[in-house]
């Protein structure tokens, strides 16, 4: 089994920030600034010029905001 076979069976995947924002609706600016306050997961540097977030982190962000009854 590959490791993007593994990951995928998990539902776990890595994302570019453009898919992050569109699943948030909010911006590149907001996500970078959230992440330097601690308000957002931080991403994965996996090289000097590749940055992802992994989707699990994101997916429970988003289950905790629904949860408190807010996407802020």
């Amino acid at each position: 089994m590959r490791a993007h076979e593994h990951t995928q069976q998990q539902g776990k995947t890595l994302e570019r920030i453009e898919q992050v924002a569109h699943r948030i609706q909010l911006g590149r600016s907001w996500i970078w600034g959230a992440v330097k306050r601690g308000e957002f997961p931080a991403p994965t540097k996996l090289s000097p010029r590749c940055t992802r977030w992994n989707s699990a982190d994101v997916d429970r962000w988003i289950d905790e905001r629904l949860q408190a009854g807010s996407l802020k």
